[in-house]
C-alpha cells in the first residue's frame, strides 16, 4: 500500500509541475517574447487560404508533367449563407467555397468542368466565363448568356470543355446577372515550362492574392436600390474590402438588421523567408472598386500584366481595376520581423459612404527562417488566436512624394516584342456613358453610343448568326430607349461585324466622370494611348493624337481602364472567329447595359459546335418567356397570353 501511495505521490507531483510550467508559459506569453520554441510554420492558415495556395513542389509537379492531362472537375452552384467578414449574408457559391475553387493546370491541358445549377429560384440560370482565355476555335465555351449561350437553367447541368492554349494568370466568374458580386468567382493559373520567369530560378515560391470589394446586401437587392430614385443614380458602394475571401467588420458599426459575429480568426497571413524571392499573382475580382496594392518596405517588381509577360518594372504600388491581374516578384529583404500588405479601395468614384464602410485592408507578412527561434508570444498568439500586428509604415509615410514610384502601365514592355504594331484596317469610335431619362424615373443605365445592351430571350447571338434560331420566335423585350428590338439580334444590341484577320483600332471616349475598365473577350489588345482629363478640359480623342501613339512594342492586355472624361486607344487583330463581348467590368455598369459585341468571321464557324444540350437550354429559356422579363422603371410589363 505504501508503495502505491508513493507512486501516486510522484504522479501528483508530476501533474503539479506540468501545471506550473503551463502557467509560466502563459504568463511569459503575455509579458514578452522569450525565445524558447523552434518552429518553422509561422502562421496557422485558414482553410480558405490553404485551399487557394499551392506549394513550390506542387507547382513543380505541374511543370514537369509529361503528357497532356485532362482535368475532370465537378462544380455545384448553390445558395449558401456565410460570413466572410463577420456579417452573415446569402451568397452564390461553387462547391460551397468562397472564393471559388482555384484551378491550376499546364498549357496544353484540357479542362472538363461539369457545372450543376442547384440554385433555388427556378428562373435563375447560371454560366461560367473564363476571363482572359481566348477560347480560340471554341467561341461556344466563352460563357456569356445572350451572346454565346443561354444560361444553364436551374436544375440543369452543362460541361465546359476548355483547351488551354495560353499560360498566365486568369480567373473565372459567372457572367449571369450579378452572381459575381454574390461570390461566384475564382482563380485560374496556367503554367508553361517556357515561361520567361521560372520557378526555382527567378522566384522561390508563389502566393495567390485575390482582392475584392464586398457587399452586405445581395447583388439583386443592390441593383433594385441602384435603379430606384433613392440612389440618385449613384452606384452601390461596397461595405468592405476582402483578401482571399476574408476580412474584418467592427460589429458596433453595423446596422442592426445584419447578423454580425465578433472574430478576427481566419484573417489571411503570409510568410516570407529572409533572402528568398516570391511571386505574387494578384487579381482584382471587385464589382466596383479600383484597389491600390502595396507591401511596406518592399519593392514590387512587375513581371506580368493580364497574362502578358513584361520586362521587369519596379514600383512601390499598383492600382488594379476590376478584372485586371498582375504578377510581381518581391524580394524578402526587410529588416522588420513582420510588415503590412496593404490594399486600399480608391474612393474617388464613390459618391457616398455606407454605414460601417471600411475602405482599406491590412494583413501581415511575417518573416521566418529555418535557423531562427520563435518567441513564446508568437507561438501562443497562434495557439490562442491573438491578433498579429506589424510595426512597418506605408511607403507614403516613409518616402517623399517625388520618390514614390507609381506604375505607368503604358510604359511596360512585353517580353515577346512586337516592334511595329500593324496599321488598322478599320477604325471605330465609341462613347460609353451612364445616362438617366425622365421616362425611366432617372434610373441610371449604361450605354455605348445609343445602345443599352439587353439580349433576346432564348436566342444568343452566336446561335442566331449560325441560323439555329430566329429572334422573331422570341418574346420581345422592353428596351431602355423605347426603340424596337434589334432586327437581326433581338433585344437592344450593338453588334459590329468584323472581317476575319482585320486589324481594328478602337477609340473609346469616356464621357462619364468616373473611370471605366473595359474588357475584350476572345482577344488581347495593344494599348496605344491612355489620356485623362486635363486642366484645359475634357480629354476627348482628336486626330492629331495619332502621332503620339505608342507603336513600338506597346503593352498588351485584356482590360484597359479609360480615365474619367478621358479616352483610350486600343488596337487588336481580329483573328479569332466568334461573337465577342466588349464591356465595362464594373458590375453595375455591365448589368445596366454597357456592353457591345464584335462579330468576327462568324461565317467560318461550324454549326455543329452548338450541342443539342445548348439548344435545349435555350428552349427552356424561351419557354419561360415573360417570366424572365424585369420591369424597367416607368414601364408596366404586359404579359403575353401564351406564357401568362
Amino acid at each position: 500500500m505504501s508503495f502505491r501511495l508513493a507512486g501516486n505521490g510522484r504522479f501528483v507531483l508530476l501533474l503539479f509541475s506540468l501545471h506550473c510550467v503551463t502557467v509560466l508559459f502563459v504568463l511569459w506569453t503575455l509579458i514578452g517574447d522569450i525565445p524558447i520554441v523552434h518552429y518553422v510554420s509561422r502562421t496557422r492558415h485558414s482553410a480558405t487560404d490553404r485551399r487557394m495556395q499551392a506549394t513550390a513542389k506542387t507547382i513543380q509537379e505541374i511543370y514537369e508533367a509529361g503528357s497532356r492531362k485532362i482535368h475532370h472537375i465537378n462544380w455545384h452552384v448553390r445558395n449558401e449563407t456565410i460570413a466572410p467578414d463577420g456579417v452573415m449574408r446569402e451568397m452564390i457559391l461553387v462547391n460551397g467555397e468562397f472564393p471559388g475553387p482555384t484551378i491550376r493546370a499546364k498549357k496544353g491541358d484540357v479542362l472538363q468542368i461539369h457545372v450543376q445549377n442547384d440554385l433555388a429560384a427556378f428562373t435563375q440560370s447560371t454560366s461560367i466565363h473564363f476571363h482572359g482565355l481566348f477560347q480560340r476555335g471554341m467561341n461556344e465555351m466563352d460563357g456569356v448568356p445572350g451572346v454565346t449561350q443561354c444560361g444553364i437553367p436551374s436544375g440543369q447541368d452543362f460541361s465546359y470543355v476548355i483547351d488551354l492554349k495560353q499560360s498566365g494568370t486568369f480567373w473565372w466568374h459567372s457572367h449571369s446577372r450579378l452572381q459575381r458580386i454574390d461570390g461566384m468567382f475564382g482563380g485560374l493559373i496556367v503554367y508553361d515550362p517556357e515561361e520567361a520567369y521560372v520557378l526555382g530560378r527567378d522566384y522561390y515560391e508563389e502566393i495567390f492574392v485575390v482582392l475584392h470589394d464586398h457587399y452586405h446586401n445581395s447583388g439583386d437587392a443592390n441593383m433594385e436600390w441602384y435603379l430606384s430614385k433613392e440612389s440618385s443614380g449613384f452606384e452601390p458602394v461596397p461595405n468592405n474590402l476582402l483578401i482571399n475571401g476574408q476580412g474584418f467588420t467592427d460589429c458596433d458599426r453595423i446596422l442592426s438588421r445584419y447578423s454580425c459575429k465578433r472574430s478576427v480568426s481566419g484573417l489571411p497571413t503570409f510568410q516570407f523567408e529572409h533572402g528568398r524571392k516570391y511571386r505574387l499573382r494578384i487579381l482584382n475580382a471587385s464589382a466596383f472598386a479600383e484597389i491600390n496594392f502595396s507591401i511596406d518596405d518592399h519593392i514590387l517588381n512587375v513581371i506580368e500584366v493580364d497574362s502578358t509577360e513584361v520586362e521587369e518594372f519596379s514600383t512601390h504600388s499598383i492600382v488594379i481595376s476590376p478584372g485586371q491581374r498582375y504578377s510581381v516578384i518581391v524580394e524578402a529583404d526587410s529588416n522588420f520581423q513582420s510588415v503590412y500588405m496593404r490594399a486600399n479601395m480608391q474612393n474617388s468614384c464613390f459618391r457616398y459612404r455606407p454605414y460601417g464602410y471600411r475602405s482599406n485592408y491590412t494583413t501581415v507578412i511575417e518573416y521566418t527562417s529555418p535557423l531562427e527561434t520563435a518567441g513564446v508570444t508568437g507561438l501562443a498568439r497562434r495557439l490562442f488566436g491573438q491578433p498579429i500586428s506589424a510595426q512597418s509604415s506605408p511607403w507614403s509615410d516613409v518616402l517623399p512624394k517625388e520618390e514614390c514610384v507609381d506604375l505607368d502601365v503604358v510604359s511596360l514592355k512585353p517580353k515577346t516584342a512586337v516592334p511595329n504594331v500593324p496599321e488598322p484596317d478599320v477604325r471605330y469610335s465609341i462613347s460609353p456613358k451612364t445616362m438617366q431619362f425622365d421616362k425611366r424615373h432617372l434610373a441610371p443605365f449604361g450605354f455605348i453610343n445609343r445602345t443599352s445592351f439587353l439580349p433576346a430571350i432564348g436566342a444568343p447571338n452566336l446561335h442566331v448568326a449560325l441560323n439555329l434560331i430566329n429572334t422573331s420566335d422570341t418574346v420581345p423585350v422592353p428596351t431602355v430607349s423605347g426603340r424596337q428590338n434589334t432586327a437581326i439580334w433581338g433585344g437592344d444590341q450593338l453588334v459590329t461585324q468584323i472581317h476575319l484577320g482585320s486589324v481594328v483600332e478602337l477609340i473609346i471616349n469616356n464621357d462619364d466622370d468616373s473611370a471605366h475598365p473595359f474588357h475584350l473577350h476572345g482577344h488581347d489588345f495593344w494599348i496605344l494611348r491612355v489620356y485623362g482629363e486635363t486642366n484645359a478640359g475634357i480629354g476627348k480623342w482628336r486626330p492629331e493624337y495619332i502621332s503620339s501613339y505608342v507603336l513600338d512594342n506597346p503593352i498588351r492586355r485584356d482590360v484597359v481602364t479609360i480615365p474619367r472624361l478621358g479616352h483610350a486607344v486600343i488596337r487588336f487583330r481580329a483573328d479569332n472567329p466568334g461573337m465577342w463581348a466588349f464591356h465595362c467590368h464594373i458590375a453595375w455598369h455591365l448589368a445596366t447595359g454597357m456592353m457591345m459585341q464584335f462579330a468576327v468571321g462568324v461565317d467560318s464557324i461550324d454549326q455543329n459546335t452548338i450541342t443539342e444540350q445548348m439548344l435545349e437550354h435555350c428552349a427552356i429559356e424561351r419557354g419561360l418567356g415573360t417570366k424572365l422579363l424585369r420591369p424597367l422603371p416607368g414601364d408596366e410589363i404586359r404579359k403575353d397570353s401564351r406564357t401568362a
